[in-house]
C-alpha cells in the first residue's frame, strides 16, 4: 500500500506541475511528446532520429524526449518501436539494463510446437530444438527473440511519464489462431517504478502469454557478478532434456534454485528455469541488488511464474510470465491459464521498481 501510495503521490505531483505551466507552454509540451495516428513511428531508424527533439516543463527538472522517459532522480529509460522494447536504462552515468524486448504471442517453449484448443490441434513454428520458442521464428540475427520482438510497433501515444505501443497480429500468424490486437504501455514513476501494462483482445479463442525480456546488470558493467538475489518462490518446474516442463512442481529447498532467502547470485551456473511464485494477485516476487552500486530492483507482477535466465557472465533476466508449455499441462491448471477467449480482454501488469539501498 505504501508503494502504491507513493506512486500515486508522485503522479499527482507531476500532474500539478504540468497544470501550473502556462497554456502555450502546455500546448507545446503536448505537441512534442504525442504521436498522432497520422504521424506514427514506422521504423527503428525513425525512432532513433526523432529522439533528438525534446522539451522541458517550466516547473520540472525532467526533460521529455521522444521515446524516452526520465525522473528527476536521474533514471532515464530509452525505448524503441522495434519490439516495443526498453532499449536502455540509465541511472546517472551507469547503464543498468538493456534490450527489454516484448515477447509474444507466447513466451518460453511449447513442446513440439503443438497444442489443442477447443478440440482443434494447432501447429506452430518449431524454432528451438524442435520446440516453439517466444512466439516463433522472428527472422534476422535475433530470430530467437520471436516475431513481436522483431516487429516495428506503432507508437500510439507518449505523455510526460508514459509511452504506449500497439501491434496487430493476423489470424494464423506463426500458426496461432485469431486476429490479435495487443498494446504495451510503459509508465515511469518518480519513485523509480517502471510499470509495464499489457492489453490484448482476439476475435477467436487463442493462447497468449507475453513477457518482457529485460537484461539487467545493476553494477553497470554487463556482468552478473556481485549481485544478490531473492525470489519468493518455494517451488519450480523441473525440465526434461528438451527444456520442457515434466509436469512436476518441485521444492527449491536444497537445490541451486533456492533463492527464497536473499543470497549472492550463483555466477557459476547458467539458468533458464521457471519459478512457481508464491501468492496470487499483484505482489512483490523478487529482488535483485547490485552490491557495487547498491542499486536494487524489486519485481512486482500478477503472473504465476518467473523465468530466471542467465547464460555465462552476462546480464540477468527476471521474466514474469505464465509457465512454459502450460497449454499442454492440465496439472498446471491451479496456477492459471494462457487461453484468451474471444469475448474477453487480456490485462496484466509487471513493474520493475529501481531504488538505492540505504
Amino acid at each position: 500500500m505504501k508503494k502504491r501510495f507513493a506512486c500515486l503521490l508522485a503522479l499527482s505531483t507531476l500532474s500539478l506541475m504540468l497544470a501550473c505551466t502556462g497554456n502555450s507552454q502546455k500546448s507545446s509540451l503536448q505537441n512534442s511528446v504525442t504521436t498522432s495516428s497520422e504521424n506514427v513511428t514506422t521504423s527503428s531508424q525513425e525512432t532513433t532520429s526523432s529522439s533528438s527533439s525534446s522539451s522541458k516543463s517550466k516547473n520540472s527538472s525532467v526533460f521529455i524526449k521522444d521515446n524516452e522517459l526520465a525522473t528527476a532522480s536521474g533514471i532515464v529509460v530509452i525505448f524503441n518501436a522495434k519490439g516495443a522494447r526498453i532499449e536502455k536504462i540509465y541511472w546517472g552515468e551507469k547503464q543498468i539494463a538493456k534490450d527489454g524486448f516484448t515477447v509474444g504471442r507466447c513466451a518460453n517453449r511449447i513442446a513440439k510446437g503443438k497444442f489443442t484448443l477447443n478440440g482443434v490441434q494447432y501447429t506452430l513454428d518449431t524454432n528451438n530444438n524442435g520446440n516453439h520458442l517466444h512466439g516463433g521464428d522472428g527472422g534476422g540475427m535475433n530470430s530467437w527473440q520471436g516475431p513481436f520482438a522483431n516487429a516495428t510497433w506503432t507508437k500510439k501515444e507518449q505523455t510526460a511519464n508514459t509511452i504506449e505501443y500497439t501491434l496487430h497480429s493476423n489470424d494464423g500468424d506463426h500458426g496461432y489462431p485469431g486476429n490479435l490486437d495487443v498494446s504495451v504501455k510503459y509508465t515511469l514513476h518518480e519513485d523509480g517504478e517502471l510499470a509495464i501494462e499489457y492489453h490484448a483482445k482476439a476475435d477467436q479463442d487463442t493462447i497468449f502469454n507475453p513477457t518482457n525480456h529485460l537484461f539487467m546488470s545493476l553494477n553497470g558493467n554487463n556482468s552478473n557478478a556481485n549481485h544478490k538475489l531473492e525470489i519468493r518462490a518455494d517451488n519450480y518446474t523441473p525440465l526434461d532434456s528438451r527444456q520442457i516442463p515434466t509436469g512436476a512442481i518441485s521444492p527449491v529447498a536444497g537445490t541451486d534454485y533456492d533463492y527464497t532467502t536473499e543470497r549472492a547470485f550463483d555466477t557459476s551456473k547458467s539458468y533458464d528455469d521457471n519459478y512457481v511464485l508464491n501468492g496470487r494477485g499483484y505482489r512483490k516476487v523478487a529482488t535483485l541488488t547490485g552490491t557495487v552500486t547498491n542499486i536494487k530492483v524489486d519485481v512486482w507482477t500478477d503472473r504465476a511464474g518467473l523465468q530466471l535466465y542467465k547464460n555465462g557472465n552476462t546480464d540477468i533476466c527476471l521474466e514474469t510470465q505464465m509457465f512454459p508449455d502450460m497449454i499442454n499441462h492440465p496439472e498446471f491448471a491451479d496456477y492459471g491459464s494462457i487461453v484468451l477467449n474471444s469475448n474477453k480482454s487480456f490485462y496484466s501488469q509487471t513493474s520493475y521498481c529501481f531504488s538505492k539501498v540505504a
